[in-house]
């Protein structure tokens, strides 16, 4: 279910959300990776009353422990952010996409539909008497102008279709980058574990 598709029969998750899931998992994977580095810090001990060096060294690690756990989950914040920021951005670029090919789609409908009524005009041309047919010629010119301005949409859109996914790839790109850097983030953390 982590990939959004869900269980049959159940509703499905965004995309967002679930990659949000994993991010966050990912961040309490990093501290309850650090939380026995702070136990093992505490308990050094052997249960009797400790000198003063042995308290003052115990202190000392556990000072140790909680900066390095601070600087972990700071760092972790951080990715997480920008790995939100970025998910974002490659959700934007695939709306966009679709957004581009729904609007060729629509414009090639268009297009068809001009061309059958350019050529049902065109056969009725061959068939009518003089003065009707400069009106029917006036309709022909019309349509082709309409064809070359449906063109003219069609070559925009394909372009910008194009854009998006030189886009997209960018931006998916740069999010594996930050995903592979919160995955190195818990893979140091998990060798530092005792």
């Amino acid at each position: 279910m982590g990939d959004g598709r869900g269980e049959p029969g159940q509703p499905r998750e965004p995309r967002g959300r679930a990659l949000m899931r994993k991010t966050t998992g990912r961040l309490v994977l990093v501290a309850l990776a650090l939380v026995p580095t702070c136990a093992r810090a505490q308990s050094k001990g052997d249960g009797r009353a400790a000198p003063r060096d042995a308290v003052a060294d115990e202190v000392a690690l556990l000072r140790q422990s909680v900066e390095r756990l601070a600087a972990v989950v700071v760092k972790g914040e951080v990715l997480a952010g920008r790995l939100a920021a970025q998910q974002l951005r490659v959700l934007r670029q695939e709306d966009a996409i679709a957004r581009a090919g729904e609007g060729i789609d629509a414009a090639g409908r268009r297009q068809e539909m001009t061309r059958a009524t350019l050529a049902r005009v065109n056969r009725a041309l061959a068939n009518v008497v003089e003065e009707p047919r400069a009106e029917a010629r006036r309709e022909v010119e019309n349509l082709n102008a309409q064809l070359e301005d449906q063109d003219r949409e069609l070559t925009r859109l394909r372009t910008l279709l194009a854009q998006a996914e030189q886009s997209l790839k960018g931006e998916q790109a740069s999010y594996a980058e930050l995903d592979r850097a919160l995955g190195d983030l818990v893979r140091e953390v998990q060798r530092a574990k005792p």
